[in-house]
C-alpha cells in the first residue's frame, strides 16, 4: 500500500514540475506558427508585386494585431511583434512601446520582451548581445530594416534612457534582468549609421 502511495505522490510530483515546460513548449510553437504565417504572407506580397495581382486582405494572425517581426539570428530570437507591452501582448512575443516611434520608423522604437517566461523564449537570451550583432525588424508590410548592436547597459526599471526620443532612427530593446530589479537594454543603429560611426571613430 504504502509503496502504490509513494508511486502515485512519484508520478504526481513529475507531472505538476512538467507543466511549466508544457505550457512553455506550446507558446513557442505558437510563435513558431505566427512566423510561418507571417513569412508566408510576405511571400506572396512579394508574388503579387510580381504580377501585379491584387493585394488580398489580411489574414487573421496581422488581423489580431501583430505588427512585424523582430530577429536576431546569432541569439535565436525570431517572434511576432505587437503592438502594446501588456500581458496579452507579451504572452504571444515581443510588445512595441506605443509611445515611441514607430517601427522602422525616424526616432527611438523601442521593444519589449519577456526574460525567463514559461510561455517563450522571447527575449531570454538579449543579455548575451554583443557591439556589433545583426537584428532585422520587419514590418507587417514587408518593410524589413537591419540594425546592429551599438551599446548595451544594465539599467533602473525607470531609467529614461531606454525610452528617450532620438532625432535618428534607432532600435531599443530591452527585457528584466536581475531577477525583475532592473533591465537589459541594447541600443541597436542601422547598418550604414552604424558602419560610418566605427569609419569615423577610427580615423580620429
Amino acid at each position: 500500500m504504502r509503496s502504490k502511495k509513494a508511486l502515485f505522490l512519484i508520478l504526481m510530483g513529475i507531472a505538476i514540475a512538467a507543466v511549466p515546460f508544457l505550457l512553455r513548449m506550446r507558446e513557442q510553437q505558437r510563435a513558431d506558427q505566427y512566423m510561418e504565417q507571417f513569412e508566408e504572407d510576405g511571400d506572396e506580397d512579394e508574388t503579387r508585386k510580381e504580377t501585379g495581382s491584387r493585394k488580398k486582405e489580411a489574414s487573421p494572425y496581422l488581423a489580431e494585431g501583430a505588427a512585424g517581426m523582430v530577429e536576431i539570428p546569432e541569439l535565436k530570437i525570431k517572434y511576432p511583434v505587437f503592438e502594446g507591452t501588456g500581458t496579452v501582448q507579451l504572452n504571444e512575443g515581443i510588445g512595441h512601446m506605443e509611445s515611441t516611434a514607430p517601427l522602422c520608423g525616424e526616432g527611438n522604437c523601442v521593444l519589449a520582451g519577456h526574460n525567463g517566461s514559461r510561455r517563450g523564449v522571447f527575449f531570454t537570451n538579449l543579455g548575451s548581445a554583443e557591439a556589433g550583432m545583426e537584428v532585422k525588424l520587419t514590418t507587417k508590410e514587408g518593410v524589413t530594416h537591419c540594425y546592429t548592436v551599438e551599446e548595451m547597459r544594465v539599467v533602473n526599471p525607470y531609467d529614461g534612457w531606454v525610452t528617450e526620443e532620438s532625432d535618428t532612427e534607432v532600435l531599443t530593446l530591452f527585457t528584466c534582468a536581475e531577477h525583475g530589479t532592473r533591465r537589459f537594454a541594447c541600443r541597436c543603429v542601422p547598418v550604414e549609421d552604424y558602419g560610418s560611426e566605427r569609419g569615423d571613430a577610427e580615423s580620429k
